[in-house]
């Protein structure tokens, strides 16, 4: 049974609440040092798997099966290499900030945008549980970026094509080995950008297609940010220009 329909009145209310929350936390951030940066990402990387830890208890003891919320989908894995960027340092920490930035972070948001778990009703505990989790999966990689921990550049791009490239193969052998569809990979979200691709590629070659979608999603992003970063330099120096002229 579906409960609520995606941009449904109340959806788009918690995605308004979700924006307001991101918003104010990356302008509080600004007048972080580096410090006090550091242990505001180890909090909510630690708040995030304790959510996750809570949500999963009290969905087992609900009745829910163990094998339906087993921590490999994507924005679970999220939860993890949030917690090894927070806590590591240098290239390590450089490598898994950037991966939860352009990969994690859009899948939380496109699982914010369109979540599969309205078959619970919307004040459900466990609906507003996810929506927080992935708030925090979508407010930590910001804060990595405007707090210097990400370093964005064109030759990173295959970070996270490696680390897809390490976990997808065994996921996608468990889901069709007993029959689960973790990460999406069987069958796409009702009404979601999978779908479209699932509908494209006439559902044969679903996995290409998404191969072929994550680049693309990937290439858009570090064109993006790499563009705003240039701009902003840009203005910069304008700026200075004109203090000095």
């Amino acid at each position: 049974m579906i409960y609520y329909e995606h941009f449904c009145p109340e959806h788009i209310g918690i995605l308004l609440v979700i924006t307001t929350c991101i918003t104010l936390t990356l302008l509080v951030s600004r007048k972080l040092n580096d410090k006090q940066s550091g242990r505001l990402f180890m909090v909510l990387s630690v708040t995030l798997f304790c959510a996750e830890a809570i949500q999963d208890i009290l969905a087992y003891h609900e009745g829910f099966p163990i094998t339906s919320f087993l921590p490999i989908h994507l924005c679970n894995l999220g939860i993890f290499v949030n917690l090894l960027a927070s806590f590591t340092k240098g290239k390590v920490s450089g490598f898994f900030s950037e991966v939860s930035l352009v990969l994690i972070m859009p899948g939380a948001i496109g699982a914010i945008l369109f979540p599969d778990w309205n078959y619970r009703p919307f004040w459900d505990w466990l609906n507003l549980t996810i929506f927080f989790t992935h708030l925090l999966l979508t407010l930590i990689p910001l804060l990595f970026l405007v707090k210097g921990r990400t370093h964005v550049k064109i030759s990173h791009f295959w970070y996270s094509l490696l680390f897809m490239l390490v976990v997808v193969p065994p996921i996608y052998a468990y889901d069709m080995k007993f029959e689960d569809n973790y990460m999406f990979l069987r069958r796409p979200v009702s009404g979601s950008p999978l779908e479209w691709v699932y509908n494209l590629s006439d559902g044969k070659h679903y996995i290409l297609g998404l191969f072929f979608l994550l680049v693309g999603v990937l290439a858009f992003e570090y064109a993006l940010i790499i563009g705003l970063r240039f701009l902003v330099k840009k203005i910069r120096q304008r700026h200075q220009e004109n203090k000095t002229a």
